[in-house]
């Protein structure tokens, strides 16, 4: 997977949040991937990450902009390590935007990359 094909994807996040559609952030996914948000249990299968997605959405996700930093290709795996910019609309805050830095490992079965694990986390500490 190149640098160019990560980007397509960091592309497809960023218009899936926008568009408020966490269907088509779910197929970016492989059927049985692993998505691993902060402050939340593992979602396991393209479903349960679709329901992670939707809820993330739900509490006030708007925008997202991903930077990839570090592409390496591992045989049928690419490892992506970057930063992220969240956008998020929080009731008692206002608009707030998240900064962090994310590890996702891309897997290529037949003609097909999608997101086998994907994990992130923020840069801000814990509220006390």
């Amino acid at each position: 997977m190149t640098v160019a094909e990560v980007n397509v994807v960091a592309q497809a996040f960023h218009d899936a949040v926008e568009n408020q559609d966490a269907a088509a952030l779910a197929e970016l996914y492989h059927e049985d991937a692993r998505f691993m948000p902060p402050n939340m249990p593992p979602a396991e299968g393209r479903a349960a990450i679709q329901q992670a997605m939707q809820q993330l959405l739900d509490m006030g996700a708007r925008s997202l902009d991903i930077e990839p930093l570090d592409v390496r290709e591992c045989g049928d795996m690419t490892i992506e390590y970057g930063r992220y910019a969240l956008g998020l609309e929080v009731p008692t805050a206002g608009a707030v935007t998240d900064v962090g830095k994310y590890l996702v490992v891309h897997e290529t079965r037949g003609d097909s990359t999608k997101i086998l694990f994907d994990c992130f986390n923020s840069n801000s500490p814990l509220p006390a």
